[in-house]
This record gives structure tokens, sequence and C-alpha cells, in this order.
């Protein structure tokens, strides 16, 4: 007789996923989706090294499930940036103001001609 016959497919909010490199930088929980996959999204923390994704859900009565994959996070290359970064137009804005005003300051300085003062009459 099959241990399996009539079987389901457990569904458990509980099963956590790690991002690892000595100890857990983020420990999130796994969401099941309409498939019976677990998903979860995150953002990557800004350290640099070699991590590890674990999935380590033990409970008693099921089978234990481990699951670990490697990677590695890098900054990006200089040529992997974007052109022109949004949060930076205040910048953009200020250095141009800073050329403009160089310009106009250096017309007027070059082009004022000072009038002579009058000559005194006695």
């Amino acid at each position: 007789k099959s241990r399996t016959k009539g079987s389901q497919a457990v569904v458990s909010t509980q099963s956590t996923g790690e991002f690892v490199r000595i100890d857990p930088f983020v420990r999130l929980f796994l969401v099941p989706d309409s498939a019976g996959n677990f998903k979860v999204s995150f953002k990557v923390p800004d350290v640099y090294g070699v991590f590890q994704f674990k999935v380590d859900y033990d409970r008693t009565g099921y089978t234990h499930l481990f699951s670990t994959t490697q990677v590695s996070v890098r900054p990006f290359r200089h040529t992997e940036y974007e052109r022109f970064i949004p949060s930076a137009y205040p910048y953009y804005a200020s250095a141009f103001s800073m050329m403009g005003g160089v310009i106009v300051f250096s017309f007027l300085f070059l082009y004022h001609k000072d009038t002579k003062p009058a000559a005194k009459t006695e």
C-alpha cells in the first residue's frame, strides 16, 4: 500500500528564508502562491560579500526541508550605473547655476567701465 495515496501538500505560513553571510542579514516569511510555490522578495543589504539564501523548515511530523543557494553581492561597475540619477537633479541645477553665475560675473567684471569723477572746481 502506498503511503502517498491521498496525501496533500501542506501549505505553511511559518516557513522562513534567511539571507546569511555570517549572521542572518534578512529573515522573512515565505509566502505561498496559488501554484504552490513559496516566494519572497526583498532588497539586498548594501554590504558586499558572499551570501547564502537558506530555507530550513523542520517541523515534527513533516519532512525536513533544507535548501541553500550561494550568491555574491558586489558593487556596480562604473558602466552599470544610470546615466542621470533623478535624486541628483538639485545638484545638477546648482552646478549649472554656478556656471551661469561665473559667466555673468566675468562679463560684468571685464566690460564694466568706471565713470571718471568730475573735476573739482574751487
